[in-house]
């Protein structure tokens, strides 16, 4: 993200309650991986490698008996997840999402007579994860749904084959899968360093290049995809019906979709409602996602988000 941006219209989730409309302020949110000062045998300096993934949320809460005072009263000590929709509420925002111990609910009478409330969500078991809304905010469904369709691939069209020699950017955000096929082909190169020769496939990272050596006439086919894995992060905060479930789909071409292994969630049959999900960390997610609803149900309202690793073996 770029620039500045309003906080207007943000959204509030905790432990699958919408507490947006008694949210005075987010005070805070930070998350990553510590950073360790370390000193070895060999060294006469320290080093630094990388510790445990944490994150919090800090947050201010009006008094509201019949909505946020309810909730966030009970302490709970078990996990809750929450969850902070960035606008616009749009598919492709992000999120931040953090299974939290909750800590705190200490008032702060003001001046003015009115009762603040502070608010302390401390990661427990993963961190703090940014994810990508595939609902735009809160989405409302009345039966089974296939939801708006999000392109990772930030609108990405395959290339015409260059010249000889002449390198091709990959423009998308994600890796691409490029199968080079005829021709007589030589040495093919990603960002001028040799990858290899003759027909195969390659693979291009996001911003780098790809020049091929030939005569002939060889052809590409560049496929969109990450290898890593994801996260995907549910609240349902209303329902009527039996029996609601929510699952992440995924294509290649925006048109044959097919579940991902991994992250179809729980039937919700009441609400509240929160789950977090991951795939294993070399599962492959195609280039265009969505949320897809099935069930028996007459109203569903919920939010959902997923968080796919650039990186190999992500561990959470």
């Amino acid at each position: 993200m770029t620039g500045k941006q309003s906080g207007l219209s943000a959204r509030f989730i905790v432990g699958g309650y919408d507490l947006s409309g008694d949210i005075s302020a987010l005070d805070s949110i930070s998350g990553g991986v510590a950073l360790l000062d370390v000193t070895d045998i060999t060294q006469s300096a320290h080093s630094r490698i990388t510790g445990q993934r944490d994150g919090s949320m800090g947050f201010s809460v009006y008094m509201d008996t019949s909505n946020a005072h309810p909730v966030l009263s009970a302490l709970p000590s078990s996990d809750t997840l929450m969850t902070f929709l960035v606008p616009p509420l749009a598919i492709g925002s992000v999120s931040a999402n953090l299974n939290a111990k909750q800590v705190g609910y200490d008032p702060t009478r003001n001046a003015d007579g009115s009762l603040m409330m502070k608010v302390q969500g401390q990661g427990n078991e993963y961190g703090l994860e940014w994810c990508e809304q595939i609902t735009p905010g809160l989405r409302s469904d009345t039966g089974a749904t296939n939801g708006a369709t999000q392109d990772d691939g930030g609108g990405f069209a395959t290339p015409s084959f260059p010249a000889t020699t002449v390198p091709v950017t990959n423009t998308s955000p994600l890796p691409a899968t490029v199968v080079i096929s005829g021709g007589t082909v030589g040495t093919v190169t990603i960002n001028g360093a040799s990858a290899g020769s003759g027909d195969g496939t390659y693979t291009v990272p996001p911003g780098q290049t790809i020049a091929v050596t030939y005569t002939g006439s060889p052809s590409w086919t560049w496929t969109l995809q990450t290898a890593y894995g994801a996260q995907a992060y549910l609240s349902v905060t209303a329902f009527t019906g039996t029996s609601v479930t929510v699952a992440v789909q995924d294509s290649a071409d925006g048109s044959t979709w097919a579940a991902v292994t991994g992250l179809t969630f729980t039937a919700a049959t009441a609400a509240p409602y929160t789950q977090r999900l991951a795939t294993a960390n070399n599962a492959t997610l195609r280039r265009y996602v969505r949320a897809v609803t099935t069930g028996t149900f007459s109203a569903a309202t919920f939010t959902a988000g997923i968080n796919r690793n650039m990186a190999q073996g992500a561990a959470f």
